[in-house]
């Protein structure tokens, strides 16, 4: 099997952000899709083993950043290859808290969630959720996935759904 036959779908390059007691917290992910318009539902894919997954699953709550074509890129390293159990991402970058929750400011647009339902894979969680509020910042083209990766240069973290090794 061709692997690389997934980098083919449309993705986009997102930060899923919750809470962790209080202190932000998120991490980057390509997977994230409008399910229906009404009412309007999210699906995110989150790794079993990023901290995030436990902090959305504890709060019940998580908010999609979209990064845009001109975010600043150490955004997506910053989220994507640490864990906030262990570091304070968001000290690192401008955020707003809308509809309560994190959102990071360098971004295109959020869409805030409240979770609805989940499906566990062997190694993800598809957390289903039911958009609570959604906004846009600006006139900002969305990053898509081959963006990020042809232009930006970058590299998926080994968590990421299309991870796949060299």
């Amino acid at each position: 099997m061709n692997k690389n036959v997934f980098h083919k779908l449309s993705y986009g390059v997102y930060v899923v952000s919750t809470w962790d007691n209080g202190r932000p917290t998120g991490c980057t992910a390509n997977s994230a899709m409008q399910i229906t318009s009404t009412p309007a539902t999210i699906a995110v894919s989150i790794n079993h083993d990023n901290y995030t997954n436990k902090c959305i699953n504890e709060t019940g709550k998580f908010a999609i950043s979209i990064m845009a074509e001109d975010s600043t890129p150490s955004i997506i390293g910053t989220f994507g290859f640490r864990s906030g159990k262990d570091n304070d991402k968001f000290a690192e970058v401008e955020y707003q808290v809308r509809d309560y929750l994190p959102v990071v400011s360098d971004a295109c647009g959020y869409i805030v969630c409240d979770v609805i339902d989940r499906m566990e894979t062997a190694t993800h969680t598809v957390f289903l959720g039911e958009v609570k509020g959604a906004e846009l910042f600006g006139d900002r083209e969305a990053m898509t996935y081959n963006y990020y990766h042809k232009v930006i240069k970058g590299k998926s973290p080994k968590n990421a759904p299309t991870y796949i090794a060299d």
